[in-house]
């Protein structure tokens, strides 16, 4: 086995290489046939020509075994181009990830500091909320005024968030959600308008390879977020949002003077039902007219009231209270609107006739389709288990073991090499061996619940060097599917990139949001059966329990232990969902070597490998 290995992936072959595409001969005199695909038109050569260009090729670039020119000049302006998008997209990409995460061991006592412990669910949930509301917005705004606005406006809203953050008196925490809120919508243009940007101009090889690159650089922001952060709290939580205004800035030049003859401009305007239509106005109000307002608003306040439910019920008011229902039964009829509105903005349809131009947030109809839902679903679960580690494994470090920020922020840096080590298992499998994005999500969907769950056991028993162990593997389970879960999408839906890619993005956040809020609630439930409310006076923040007598304090402990274990074992179900998921995914076949990117099931690909059914149906990308 060892000697197999080493043969396929380190030893070098002294055979000649394969010849490219244009190397190969046009013609076969042996046997008639002619390549049409290396001539203009379909037209055929004379014989006599064909036996002169393979003479000549196999006469100079193949036999000596070195690339042709043409390969040289393709590599060597591809290598140009990455250069320019790891220098124009590095500082935007890394800033984002460091959002997601920076306050993961400040959040606590960003909390305490507001007197809202038992509201500090909303300071993840207002950034969590608009980030995925805003994340189709953004691959709807990319292609209408292109990728450079784009870029340069979700720097400018991710800034004014961080302004409005670090400014905010301890006394206005509405402020303060304000200020998350604008750094969501902000940072959600960041990592969709950079995921679109790499898989421009790119087929799924070259895109893996970008892929690889900022996997790598989200993953490294990922891990030293809480870190970074619970450091800077030690000083004062505000430099965890003043750190995003220089680094804003920076991006804003780069991007200018870097990116910019790169990139996408605007997208003409056509209608969604694909008709033609010359008439069509390509005015800055047409333009801002293609965008869904109506979804946007329908879900953000939707999705915001049944948060504001789920977050007060049977913590600070009976699930029978007016209290509770009247924002679960408004946001589930908003939501419900929501549904039957995109609906009806599909071609065809009632409000697409009447706006035959504007796009629907979500495109609806990838919804229903198995490897989009399945997709979406399991980076839902992906966005659960890391805000679970990052939020709630840092409150039990706080609550619990009683660490200050730079001590529960370094605790969770076992969780970056378990991150590291999942992106190298993905770059392994995408660009050298087996090249399919089917088996890293499969063991990506099966190692994340089964690190959940020993965590859980090991939060409960106290076991630390258990936990730190944990937090490694959950994040090789996490690690291993981000990069596969794109080249997946792509590969399925090449003509909807942009909205695969928001849909699963938007995914990830919703994802974030559910977990922080059903914890928050279970978390105050169990509190609230041992008698105690994080919302009182004597326990609304950490100087308040600190002058608590010594009995007191281990008690709230206690229950607070409890809690989280109860909230990390109630988030193991929807993970363990994801497992049955995994398996009714398709495959995709990442090209190479002159082979063609292509979808090896039409359904599910366990069940083509069962009843040894191989379906094509779907078309094929070299994109």
């Amino acid at each position: 086995m060892a000697t197999i290995i080493y043969k396929k992936f380190i030893k070098k072959s002294p055979s000649q290489p394969e010849p490219c595409e244009h190397q190969r001969p046009v013609g076969n005199i042996e046997d008639g046939f002619t390549n049409t695909n290396a001539l203009p038109d379909n037209q055929d050569i004379p014989l006599n020509e064909t036996k002169a260009n393979k003479e000549a090729v196999h006469g100079s670039d193949v036999l000596d075994g070195t690339k042709c020119a043409i390969c040289k000049d393709e590599q060597r302006a591809m290598r140009k181009y990455r250069l320019k998008l790891m220098v124009g997209l590095f500082l935007p990409f890394m800033v984002q990830s460091l959002d997601a995460t920076i306050i993961a061991s400040a959040l606590p006592f960003i909390a305490s500091d507001f007197h809202q412990l038992s509201q500090l669910n909303w300071i993840v949930s207002a950034f969590n909320l608009t980030s995925a509301t805003f994340v189709p917005f953004w691959g709807q705004f990319s292609d209408v005024f292109g990728r450079y606005a784009a870029i340069q406006f979700a720097l400018c809203s991710m800034i004014l968030g961080s302004v409005l953050c670090s400014a905010a008196p301890t006394t206005a925490f509405p402020m303060l959600l304000v200020g998350r809120a604008f750094q969501g919508i902000g940072c959600a243009g960041l990592l969709i308008n950079s995921k679109i940007i790499l898989a421009d101009k790119v087929s799924l090889k070259e895109n893996a390879k970008n892929n690889t690159v900022f996997t790598i650089v989200g993953g490294v922001g990922y891990g030293i977020g809480p870190v970074l952060g619970g450091y800077l709290t030690d000083a004062n939580w505000r430099w965890c949002f003043i750190i995003n205004i220089p680094i804003g800035v920076v991006g804003l030049v780069l991007a200018h003077f870097v990116l910019r003859p790169e990139l996408l401009g605007p997208q003409k305007i056509t209608r969604t039902d694909g008709t033609e239509d010359p008439s069509l106005s390509q005015s800055f109000t047409a333009r801002l007219m293609t965008i869904d307002f109506g979804g946007q608003f329908l879900f953000l306040f939707g999705m915001g009231l049944l948060v504001l439910a789920l977050t007060w019920a049977g913590a600070y008011y009976p699930w029978k209270s007016a209290n509770v229902l009247a924002p679960l039964i408004i946001g589930a009829i908003l939501m419900i609107c929501f549904l039957i509105w995109e609906h009806y903005m599909l071609p065809g349809r009632f409000l697409s006739l009447r706006a035959p131009t504007r796009k629907a947030m979500i495109p609806i109809e990838l919804l229903f389709t198995r490897n989009a839902g399945l997709l979406i679903y399991i980076n839902l679960i992906t966005g659960m288990a890391m805000y679970a580690v990052f939020y709630f494994v840092d409150l039990y470090f706080a609550l619990v073991q009683n660490y200050g920020p730079g001590k529960s922020g370094t605790n969770l840096l076992y969780y970056l090499p378990g991150l590291a080590g999942g992106a190298y298992i993905a770059m392994f499998a995408c660009n050298k061996w087996p090249l399919q994005t089917f088996f890293p999500l499969l063991v990506g969907t099966i190692i994340e619940p089964l690190g959940i769950t020993i965590l859980a056991i090991a939060i409960n028993t106290g076991h630390l060097p258990l936990i730190y162990g944990m937090l490694a593997l959950t994040g090789v389970g996490t690690g291993i599917r981000f990069m596969p879960g794109t080249l997946h999408g792509v590969g399925y839906f090449p003509k909807k990139i942009a909205s695969i890619v928001s849909l699963m993005s938007l995914s990830v956040s919703l994802g974030g949001t559910l977990a922080t809020t059903i914890m928050l609630n279970i978390f105050n439930n169990e509190l609230r059966k041992g008698g105690i409310s994080l919302n009182s006076a004597g326990s609304s923040s950490f100087d308040a329990i600190e002058v608590l007598p010594a009995s007191q304090q281990a008690y709230l402990r206690q229950k607070a232990l409890r809690g989280i274990v109860v909230a990390f074992f109630a988030i193991t179900a929807f993970m363990w969902l994801g497992v049955i998921a995994a398996l009714g995914l398709g495959n995709v076949r990442i090209g190479k070597n002159g082979r063609k990117d292509e979808v090896l099931a039409s359904g599910s690909f366990v069940g083509s490998l069962l009843w040894r059914r191989r379906g094509k149906e779907f078309e094929q990308s070299a994109s």
